[in-house]
């Protein structure tokens, strides 16, 4: 006894491998990583600004 599946034809069948990379978690770049240190480092060298005044 054999068991037979029909897979439908897709309508698109260009769309099938986009659809496959879709998935997956999305994490920033190496790049964006070192953007972001390099931001902290700065904030925390800098000198402290005042305090905006008060009306």
């Amino acid at each position: 006894m054999k068991i037979q599946l029909t897979l439908s034809t897709p309508r698109n069948p260009v769309a099938m491998p986009a659809r496959r990379r879709q998935a997956g978690p999305h994490r920033r770049s190496g790049k964006a990583l070192r953007q972001q240190q390099r931001h902290a480092l700065r904030r925390e060298l800098a000198p402290p600004r005042p305090a905006p005044h008060s009306p």
